[in-house]
């Protein structure tokens, strides 16, 4: 992993989002963070009737450029190992993000979410769950108020369907070849579901992730979020992994369960396609 992108506007959501990327980069050995801001434009007119561009989109980038400044002073000294990076644009900010992360080659999109589905302040959190949907690379999620203290647990949630034709673990093998070193494999039993050790889609995982040593772990489903959040805590996770699927137990990460899970989770989530 060589390159975060961290879109931001400037509130105290993203401003947690980027304080957690810049530790994540700093304990991890990530080389540059890219940061992004979307700015609103107020067309402007000539006389004529004619679109002005140059007074449209100029005074907005040059705010852009000057808030961005600030914000990246606002959170202090940067390691002098971490090359720092700044773009604007006035496209939307779903499109803004594809198209920078595709320009600077980004492994990973840390961004931040609000609980409660309250977004008074920031526009990127609430645009965060749309933009993890769309975006094709894994996006990091971090709630608000959560703070970096270490890395060293990943926690993969995981249907046990379909497992050898599942190319988003790349993206989690990413984050594991920096040295995590406790990963587990966590499945939610279904009613009387049994899984042995010579279940086959557990094999494939342990072959698939040999070289890092999984653990696996079962709970019984009940409340699906709930026993999700509980494991979590239990086990000391710093950070769960999920894979949006249209069908089977995850389903989709933007239906209601893991919703609530993206608000009121308190350990980042790895959105992983």
């Amino acid at each position: 992993m060589k390159t975060i992108l961290l879109p931001t506007d400037f509130s105290e959501t993203s401003k947690n989002a980027a304080e957690y990327a810049l530790g994540l980069a700093s304990l991890l050995g990530i080389p540059k963070i890219v940061f992004y801001h979307y700015f609103q434009t107020h067309l402007v007119y000539t006389p004529s009737g004619v679109l002005d561009e140059e007074a449209t989109i100029e005074p907005n980038r040059n705010k852009s450029i000057e808030g961005l400044n600030d914000f990246i002073d606002s959170l202090g000294p940067i390691p002098a190992e971490i090359e720092v990076e700044m773009y604007q644009g006035a496209s939307s900010i779903d499109e803004g993000i594809t198209e920078v992360a595709k320009i600077v080659s980004a492994d990973l999109v840390v961004m931040g979410i609000k609980g409660g589905g309250i977004f008074k302040e920031s526009i990127i959190g609430s645009h965060t769950l749309s933009i993890a949907r769309h975006i094709t690379i894994p996006v990091l999620i971090i709630p608000a108020m959560t703070k970096l203290k270490k890395c060293e647990k990943i926690t993969f949630l995981s249907d046990f369907k379909n497992v050898e034709n599942n190319r988003s673990v790349e993206g989690l093998r990413t984050f594991l070849d920096h040295g995590i070193v406790k990963f587990t494999i966590f499945h939610l039993l279904k009613h009387n579901e049994k899984i042995g050790n010579d279940h086959p889609e557990k094999l494939k995982l342990d072959r698939m992730f040999k070289k890092y040593n999984p653990t696996f772990e079962y709970k019984e489903s009940h409340h699906y979020t709930d026993d999700i959040i509980d494991f979590v805590f239990e086990s000391n996770t710093d950070i769960l992994a999920l894979v949006p699927k249209e069908h089977g137990l995850i389903e989709t990460i933007f239906n209601d369960h893991t919703k609530k899970l993206a608000f009121h989770s308190k350990v980042p989530l790895l959105i992983l396609h």
